[in-house]
């Protein structure tokens, strides 16, 4: 994957609003009343956006899934703290063989019906593999990643989770990331 630094330069004023704006939002959130709480939420805002051209043909190409979907695999990492009002900024990391029937859903804030009928819509493993398979693209990554999609916190986001997960894919040799916001 191309080096690709992202502007920290949101991360101070971000941090500043964001604080008044938890006072206030808190209430609201945990009487899950979400439309009046995020109506003055600080939400960062970019006047450009980084851009990484792909280097190389998909179909030769090692590519990684990050699902915002809060999925974990029960008895093997902790679930993902739901409950909490700010989200959870943390991320899983699971391997490409993991048994997509065997993940639990820790993200609360969507309808699970569709993604439990079929894990694919989330995690799109099996299709990617046929992908694979028909040489679409290059190779599936061994590991691939799930965030929760509910997380106040962006700052600690974006300083956290993000180069973690970036930094996992560099050491696999990760080509692009296909992201599956849920």
């Amino acid at each position: 994957m191309p080096t690709v630094k992202s502007d920290p330069s949101w991360l101070a004023e971000f941090r500043a609003r964001y604080g008044p704006w938890w006072a206030e939002a808190r209430p609201l959130i945990e009487a899950h009343q979400y439309a009046p709480a995020f109506k003055s939420y600080p939400w960062p805002t970019f006047a450009t956006a980084p851009w990484a051209p792909v280097s190389k043909p998909l179909s030769a190409s090692r590519l990684a899934v990050v699902t915002t979907a809060g999925l974990y695999r029960p008895g093997v990492e902790a679930p993902f703290q739901s409950e909490n009002p700010e989200g959870d900024w943390s991320f899983r990391a699971l391997p490409r063989e993991v048994d997509l029937k065997a993940l639990a859903i820790g993200h609360l804030h969507f309808s699970h019906e569709v993604a439990e009928a079929d894990m694919n819509t989330i995690l799109p493993l099996e299709r990617l593999a046929e992908l694979e398979g028909n040489g679409v693209i290059g190779e599936l990554a061994p590991t691939h990643y799930s965030t929760m999609g509910y997380v106040t916190r962006a700052a600690d986001l974006a300083e956290e989770t993000a180069p973690a997960i970036a930094a996992g894919m560099k050491a696999e040799a990760v080509d692009v990331a296909l992201v599956i916001p849920v």
